[in-house]
């Protein structure tokens, strides 16, 4: 089955809520993680390597907790996907380095390939802004 693993889906519902609460206070993840009714422990990997990435910022203390790091119109969908799941790569014969023994006789690479372009250019011009809108 083709589709995101939960920690981009966990990772996407986060972004949205910090994008929906942008400008305020810092907010704890545990409140997110109860909100959502996401697992705290699995949130809290996914909130460390978007803070790795800079997507979002945390501040500690009483009054702690975690907020976008830019605003929401600008961090693409494309970011948050990269950052989560790594390049977009819808089949191995697509990476940079991988060789196919049907290549010579394959009709299914540009197929992909444009799949891939088309995803990328949809993930690209949304933003978390427009994840808020709707």
């Amino acid at each position: 089955m083709f589709g995101l693993t939960k920690k981009t889906e966990y990772g996407l519902q986060l972004m949205v809520h910090l994008a929906k609460n942008f400008g305020h206070a810092p907010i704890p993840l545990k409140q997110v993680a109860k909100e959502k009714k996401l697992p705290y422990r699995f949130l809290s990997q996914v909130a460390s390597t978007l803070k790795k990435a800079g997507l979002i910022e945390t501040k500690e203390g009483i009054k702690g907790g975690c907020f976008l790091a830019k605003s929401p119109e600008k961090v693409t969908v494309a970011e948050i996907l990269e950052v989560l799941e790594g390049p977009l790569e819808l089949v191995e014969c697509l990476k940079a380095e991988a060789s196919c023994p049907w290549a010579s006789g394959c009709g299914q690479k540009q197929m992909f390939e444009k799949m891939k372009g088309s995803l990328k250019k949809i993930i690209k011009a949304h933003t978390l802004e427009d994840l808020i809108k709707k």
